[in-house]
């Protein structure tokens, strides 16, 4: 067995417990992320690939000490460094869990692992970057973050008229700054999150510039019923707005249309994960029981199983798992099927993948039939 597995097995049996209590404590609170100020990665692959020094190659040391600490920050590991936890708290797709006594380098992966010793050891050559100097800057990292690839799979809350419209009431004043084609359009992007394939070539045009779309429902057979209480009367709400606006709704299609003028309405502030937007919020840092898990249903089961896969940013194939994970503000979907292996799992992860896979297909030789 990997030393790095080794280790990863003695301390989460040693530390899982304690920061699962202190996991549930973190994000039962809650956290706001800034839709305004939302970014990528640096490296957006190192959780999952094995990088070498070309990776980072003319990066200054600040660069490659934020890439390094990335990696913790993925994993939900608060920071000592003001500098460094007012860097993340601006990415959107960080979860702050763990307080820096809490964390353990054996919730990192064995891709991670050795991703953190290579940027170290990259970041030592250049001299050790000093965090917290008097009038540090971001401006550097921001220069190599639009460089590096890391919007590839990253969804910006931006990207949406109403990133949430799938998860509140769409007030009055939220629709009365809309002009009628935004109006249609945020009407329409309901139907995108859903997977709807529009049949208007400027409805598909916009939508498949957009990295979270998938068109994967077909409008011969796409019903309503897909939608939950939100988005029924979101669209509803939508639709009303643009036909008062312009009688019969805003003309798809025409000579000349422009996406210029659309923008975002996601209101700068986008929440982030509670302990109640998981199955089992701490299926990375402790081993589940017998008896919990023979307590859910078959459905819940392969939720559950999924969820793991989720944490770690599987992109799923399935459209069930895709709605289910998609309506999840935690789920950054970042790796794709054929780039995912299961050594992105810790041991602690790999258990609970068997125990609930044991369980599922114990109760049906087929497990939960997805649609």
């Amino acid at each position: 067995m990997k030393r790095e597995n080794v280790r990863i097995v003695r301390g989460a049996l040693m530390w899982g417990l304690a920061l699962a209590a202190a996991a549930a404590v973190l994000l039962a609170a809650g956290t706001k992320a800034h839709a305004d100020q939302a970014y990528g990665y640096l490296l957006p692959t190192s959780s999952y690939t094995y990088l070498d020094e070309s990776a980072v190659a003319g990066w200054p040391a600040q660069v490659v000490c934020y890439a390094k600490n990335e990696i913790y920050a993925r994993n939900g590991r608060r920071f000592v460094s003001n500098e460094l936890q007012n860097w993340f708290n601006m990415q959107y797709w960080y979860t702050p869990i763990y307080a820096p006594e809490q964390f353990s380098d054996s919730m990192l992966n064995t891709y991670e692992t050795a991703n953190v010793q290579m940027l170290s050891n990259v970041e030592a050559s250049l001299g050790t970057y000093a965090l917290d100097g008097n009038n540090y800057s971001y401006d550097v990292v921001r220069r190599y973050l639009s460089t590096s690839g890391g919007a590839q799979y990253y969804v910006n809350p931006d990207s949406y008229l109403f990133y949430d419209s799938d998860s509140r009431y769409l007030s009055d004043s939220d629709l009365s700054a809309l002009s009628a084609q935004e109006l249609c359009y945020a009407k329409n992007e309901i139907y995108a999150r859903r997977g709807y394939i529009f049949q208007s070539t400027e409805l598909s045009d916009y939508f498949n510039a957009k990295n979270w779309y998938w068109g994967t429902n077909d409008a011969s057979t796409f019903s309503d019923s897909v939608f939950n209480a939100y988005e029924t009367a979101n669209i509803s709400a939508l639709k009303q707005k643009e036909f008062a606006l312009v009688p019969g709704g805003y003309v798809l299609d025409q000579p000349g249309y422009t996406y210029q003028n659309i923008g975002s309405y996601s209101g700068g502030l986008v929440a982030q994960a509670t302990t109640s937007d998981y199955i089992f919020y701490d299926s990375a840092v402790r081993y589940l029981t017998d008896a919990e898990v023979s307590a859910l249903s078959l459905q819940q089961m392969c939720y559950a199983r999924n969820e793991i896969y989720a944490r770690r940013g599987y992109i799923f194939q399935s459209q069930e798992l895709r709605d289910y994970f998609g309506s999840k503000c935690w789920y950054h979907p970042t790796v794709p099927a054929q780039s995912f292996n299961d050594q992105v799992f810790n041991q602690v992860e790999m258990a609970n993948i068997e125990l609930l896979k044991r369980y599922e297909y114990g109760i049906n030789p087929n497990g939960y039939q997805l649609y």
